[in-house]
């Protein structure tokens, strides 16, 4: 008996939950009698709570910490049945937060008989970020004008200051006192100009001798170089990295630059002791596509300390330039660490807990 060939290359039947599952939006729906009925992947993962659980729990339980959202679920119930949007802060069952923007309908048969309640939810996380480094971006440009106009009225008195005070030594060799203070001047002239120069390398785009890396073998050199001084210090390196990454496109210079910075950062975080933890992984949630481009493969590099932490205060400022928590120092590394990934088509990221140490994570662009 032959197969009819119709029913061979007939095409699986689509459902509507197969369809709401698939979206990258969130999407629950309440029944009439307030409990959960359908809830999808995206919403799983906003919620923090599976589909297994969630299902015939009253929505009231699953928001309880969203007065926000209650209140505009209450107003798309009967007998109001109206539809609001709205944007702020979600806070998952586990307490963490992310802004989203919802939208709540009321959910009609066709008589106009109340079936319920639709909510629609969008994790705005990235575009809040991407929104964020336009900022940055725009700061760091103005500041690197701005840079740019006064090095050179600036470097020029300081040249004639650090002359002057070397003249001043010789001529005071003999009261060590007065040495003494020359040496300092001309150490604080010096301060000055490397002050300076970081600022230009803010205001000029890096010429950027882009090739193949492994960035495994960029990440060991880093850590070569900084093996002194974990030698000196209690501190354990572990290396979770994933050898089927693929290479990545970067200049070497500029990005043994920023690993060391960072490395260095968490090292000074941890003061005598602690772990740092290096992972490696491939991006999987998203890609970034540039206008006239393919979108973008990423790879992310994770640095994590159980150092001291930062402040949730601070968090927002720690890549603007002069913004420091340290006791000595420009307020510029970071800074520069994020405009030189910036110009990799990358992003740098920071996650803290003061108290419970911090992660950086950078992405780079893979070459396939």
């Amino acid at each position: 008996m032959k197969a009819d060939p119709k029913k061979r290359n007939a095409s699986p039947a689509i459902t509507w939950e197969a369809i709401l599952t698939s979206l990258e939006d969130g999407v629950i729906v309440i029944d009439p009698r307030g409990k959960i009925s359908f809830i999808n992947q995206a919403a799983e993962s906003l919620v923090a709570s599976s589909a297994a659980r969630a299902l015939q729990e009253p929505y009231t339980r699953l928001f309880r910490k969203n007065l926000w959202l209650l209140s505009m679920i209450e107003n798309s119930q009967p007998p109001c049945l109206n539809s609001t949007r709205g944007e702020s802060d979600f806070v998952n069952l586990w307490g963490r937060s992310a802004p989203v923007s919802a939208s709540v309908s009321p959910l009609q048969d066709q008589y106009g008989r109340s079936l319920g309640t639709i909510l629609l939810l969008r994790d705005l996380t990235r575009r809040r970020e991407m929104e964020e480094d336009l900022k940055r971006s725009d700061r760091l440009a103005m500041l690197g004008t701005l840079a740019a106009g006064l090095a050179h009225e600036i470097k020029n008195p300081l040249g004639g200051i650090k002359g002057a005070a070397q003249l001043l030594r010789r001529a005071l060799v003999r009261d060590p006192s007065l040495v003494e203070y020359a040496e300092i001047m001309i150490r604080e002239v010096d301060r000055v100009n490397l002050l300076i120069e970081q600022l230009l390398d803010l205001s000029q785009p890096a010429r950027l001798n882009l090739t193949p890396l492994n960035i495994h073998e960029l990440l060991d050199q880093v850590l070569l170089l900084e093996r002194e001084t974990t030698q000196e210090k209690r501190i354990e390196v572990r290396k979770r990295f994933d050898p089927s990454l693929p290479p990545v496109y970067g200049d070497r210079l500029q990005l043994t630059q920023v690993f060391l910075n960072l490395i260095k950062n968490a090292f000074q975080a941890m003061n005598d002791q602690g772990c740092l933890t290096i992972t490696t992984r491939m991006e999987t949630d998203f890609h970034i596509r540039e206008e006239g481009k393919d979108p973008g493969k990423f790879i992310w590099v994770d640095i994590q300390d159980d150092g001291i932490g930062i402040k949730e205060e601070d968090l927002p400022h720690i890549f603007a330039p002069f913004f420091t928590t340290k006791n000595a120092g420009t307020g510029l590394g970071l800074a520069i660490c994020y405009r030189i990934i910036k110009e990799h088509g990358g992003l740098i990221r920071v996650e803290s807990r003061e108290g419970e140490g911090a992660t950086f994570r950078v992405s780079l662009r893979v070459t396939s």
